[in-house]
């Protein structure tokens, strides 16, 4: 059975979550995108973590840990939604890289440029998230749009603090 929407059969068989199939298909290309996004701005964080130098260095050396820490919260949860909708997160990073819109960042130690990276960054990974949110909702997963709209209001009060400590 199929139902027409805008010119196009869209079949309406659905998942064991009562989800279609093909929304949630597109919904984990998407998602496995992001926690790509996700990732290579881990990655990045870790980096000005352990490389970050200068009269700022105690202060954003434990700014960035907490935030790493959240970012590795942040993917554990997304890879299990990902699991949860019937898919298989992507786990490899030579697959991230393929797959993100962000650039690793390297040998960056000034704190200043290190800030500025996060909240180029941050400001990228949001408006990933609000994409995918609302490709979830038009999908009617309101699992997801709800994991996202926490991961956005989080991350959203980081990049205000971030941006903040800028000035």
């Amino acid at each position: 059975m199929s139902v027409k929407t805008a010119g196009l059969e869209k079949a309406t068989v659905s998942n064991h979550l009562g989800l279609e199939h093909e929304a949630m298909y597109h919904l984990s290309v998407s998602l496995n995108n992001l926690l790509s996004d996700y990732h290579i701005f881990y990655q990045n964080v870790r980096g000005f973590h352990w490389n970050v130098s200068g009269s700022d260095f105690f202060d954003l050396h434990v700014r960035f840990e907490e935030l790493y820490k959240e970012l590795s919260n942040d993917i554990d949860e997304l890879a299990e939604r990902i699991v949860t909708i019937g898919y298989k997160p992507l786990h490899a990073y030579s697959d991230f890289l393929t797959n993100t819109t962000h650039m690793e960042v390297k040998n960056v130690k000034d704190g200043k440029q290190c800030v500025n990276h996060v909240i180029n960054g941050l400001g990228m990974l949001i408006a990933s998230q609000r994409k995918v949110a609302v490709e979830a909702s038009h999908a009617e997963d309101i699992a997801t749009t709800d994991l996202l709209t926490k991961f956005i209001v989080d991350l959203e009060k980081r990049l205000w603090m971030f941006t903040m400590s800028s000035k």
